[in-house]
């Protein structure tokens, strides 16, 4: 959220003469490529499943890891609004691929009873980091002097990014890891009760 949130002042302080450039190909890259990351992140996380339970998690950690080097290499330079822009774009393309696999993750591997719970839980932090998260940032940009100087915008992007992105990485792994052994315990089970059944 602090990228949805602060990226436009980046870009309206920092490219202040490709206002009407930035709201076009803004809405556009979001409407593409956001709907491209949903569907094909759901679309990937199913069909290459059944080859590997780490599937949905790999999708989740390559998306947190490709998005801290787009948003580095977008906002830690100030004088190429173009390249800037496709790389938020492409960050949109490959961080939004997770929602899909998460919840699917969270569904398969929760009992039927306390799905609603958990999803339900899994959103409120999604909420609650989306609140606190722009509220620090805000501090911390005045506390460095961005208002005064926007170019600092980029480097507390990318370093937002770089926590929260990057960090997230281990949770993903330890999630992925928790599911494959899940799922594979179900398999074994599926498996000894349809021979128990057929014998």
């Amino acid at each position: 959220i602090v990228v949805s949130s602060f990226l436009p002042l980046f870009f309206g302080k920092n490219y202040p003469s490709f206002k009407s450039q930035y709201s076009v190909l803004n809405a556009l890259g979001l409407v593409v490529c956001g709907l491209t990351a949903s569907l094909g992140g759901g679309i990937i996380a199913d069909k290459f499943e059944k080859k590997s339970y780490w599937t949905k998690a790999i999708l989740c950690m390559s998306g947190c890891a490709l998005s801290f080097p787009l948003i580095a290499l977008g906002t830690l330079q100030t004088g190429n609004f173009y390249l800037s822009i496709l790389c938020y774009a492409l960050k949109v393309l490959v961080s939004g691929t997770y929602s899909g696999p998460a919840i699917t993750m969270m569904q398969n591997t929760a009992p039927s009873d306390q799905q609603g719970n958990v999803v339900s839980m899994y959103f409120f932090s999604i909420t609650m980091a989306q609140t606190i998260g722009p509220i620090l940032f805000n501090y911390a940009a005045k506390a460095v002097g961005a208002i005064a100087n926007p170019k600092l915008y980029g480097p507390l992007i990318t370093g937002a990014v770089g926590i929260c992105y990057l960090g997230s990485i281990p949770f993903w792994y330890r999630a992925g890891k928790g599911y494959k052994e899940f799922m594979e315990k179900r398999d074994e089970e599926n498996a000894r009760l349809a021979a128990a059944w057929w014998s």
